[in-house]
């Protein structure tokens, strides 16, 4: 897989925002249960600071199994590995359908 990472003619970093997304989503899916869909985004502020909002649909809500904990350490991990960034914030949005 490629990742386009450039600086664009002001300087700023640039990063395809579907790499992240997509990996986030990964890292969500494989990690939960009782998930209907799941939404990644994220900013990326004065070229270093990361913030992470992931959404999560869920039907019922005694369905749902997650660790946040873990599942944030996963997501800081992969991206820092990935990217060398380390989130600022992963927050989590549940939201019933």
């Amino acid at each position: 897989m490629y990742i386009s990472i450039d600086y664009n003619e002001k300087g700023n970093l640039e990063i395809e925002e579907k790499a992240i997304e997509k990996m986030i989503e990964f890292h969500v899916i494989s990690n939960t249960k009782g998930i209907t869909d799941v939404k990644a985004s994220f900013s990326l502020h004065h070229e270093n600071t990361l913030f992470i909002l992931i959404k999560l649909f869920v039907k019922n809500k005694e369905e749902l199994e997650i660790n946040e904990k873990e599942l944030t350490s996963k997501i800081e991990k992969s991206i820092q590995k990935t990217f060398l960034y380390k989130p600022k914030n992963v927050a989590f949005a549940y939201i019933k359908k």
